[in-house]
């Protein structure tokens, strides 16, 4: 009983209350100064655009630039929400320090599960949010905005047909074909090449278009031509419309070129369980593992940034340049993140290691640092 209630008390008593405040208020005030200059820079190159078009829909260019706004927020913080929690709790560290509370603390017994405790509920808190941005906040948002037609990635992303071929190579086929990037999706002007692991190509399909059937991997071709090649046959015949399968999902042509963070969770899974295209499956694969260990990232950046701050004092009073550079070393650390999961967006490492490595790291230090202070 007498543990309980010290479990109790170290999680839900008025220091660790004061503390999980301090982290928020710091987070969010950090979070707010990195939205402010990231809404100026996309302002500038965009706003110009959404005025003429308000304008010349006779609408106020707020019902334009709200939800713009809304929707690129929602990227944005997913984005830096690790860096706001690590430089936010490091910052409400050295306030704390400074109003004499760690030092009270420390004084009083205080043992470092009270720290720890802290961390866990802001952790918590924020990993959710983290959590919840990364599966669904940032996948509804740039849809969102690609309808709403403003910005990099309606520009990037928006429906469109393809200006040029593009190529999907699996199993004994190839397929050359512009395609309709939306859902459904659609090809046109499309040669398909069959026999691509015999010496010499068996077939070659054309057709006027192509479209998906409730069928997994099978397509219907309109205004088919075959021609017979390991026949010998000097010219195409056309053909009726006919049914053929090929190692190609509707998915592929919808989200082409589209990173896989940006999609929601059911078309990853389907894109992950493709044999045929690899460097796809690479980055659904890195999209979804991301999914399931990013609600820890918050608090291992938290709980880093309370173990930095220990170290950055010599007694009571403050040494400015090891704080700075410990806050350094935290930057390098939020940064080698990204850097570890571009690695495995990039087919460099294996999914599960480039995100968990990069957890791993973080946890790893802050428990060495944690074992120090004890």
């Amino acid at each position: 009983m007498i543990v309980a209630g010290r479990m109790f008390r170290a999680f839900f008593g008025i220091a660790a209350r004061r503390a999980v405040w301090d982290y928020l208020r710091f987070v969010a005030l950090i979070m707010f100064i990195l939205l402010a200059i990231a809404w100026t820079i996309d302002l500038a190159e965009h706003f110009a655009f959404m005025r003429r078009d308000a304008e010349r829909q006779g609408l106020p260019v707020h019902q334009l630039l709200l939800p713009y706004l809304a929707y690129r927020s929602a990227d944005m913080v997913a984005r830096m929400l690790p860096m706001a929690c690590f430089f936010g709790v490091f910052l409400a560290e050295i306030a704390r320090r400074a109003r004499l509370e760690t030092v009270i603390f420390t004084a009083a017994g205080a043992s470092p599960l009270r720290m720890v405790a802290a961390v866990l509920i802001f952790g918590i808190l924020a990993g959710g949010l983290q959590q919840w941005l990364e599966a669904y906040g940032r996948p509804a948002a740039v849809a969102a905005q690609i309808r709403l037609g403003h910005g990099d990635y309606a520009e990037r992303f928006r429906p469109h047909w393809t200006r040029g071929h593009v190529w999907f190579l699996g199993g004994d086929m190839a397929v050359r074909a512009r395609i309709l990037r939306d859902d459904p999706p659609a090809m046109r002007d499309v040669l398909i090449f069959s026999g691509l692991r015999q010496p010499h190509l068996q077939t070659i399909y054309s057709a006027k278009r192509v479209d998906p059937t409730d069928v997994p991997f099978l397509w219907h071709l309109q205004g088919v031509e075959k021609w017979r090649a390991a026949a010998g046959q000097d010219e195409a015949e056309p053909q009726a419309d006919l049914t053929l399968r090929l190692d190609l999902i509707p998915e592929q042509l919808t989200y082409y070129r589209m990173p896989g963070f940006y999609l929601h969770t059911e078309p990853l899974r389907r894109l992950a369980q493709i044999d045929s295209a690899p460097r796809t499956v690479v980055d659904a694969n890195m999209a979804l593992w991301r999914r399931r260990v990013v609600w820890v990232l918050p608090g291992a950046l938290a709980l880093l940034a309370v173990c930095l701050t220990k170290f950055g004092y010599s007694g009571r009073q403050p040494n400015v340049p090891r704080l700075i550079a410990l806050a350094l070393f935290g930057y390098v650390t939020v940064v080698s993140i990204k850097v570890l999961w571009a690695v495995g967006e990039l087919g460099g490492l294996p999914a599960p290691v480039a995100v968990l490595a990069s957890v791993g790291f973080i946890l790893g230090v802050s428990g060495w640092l944690l074992r120090k202070l004890s």
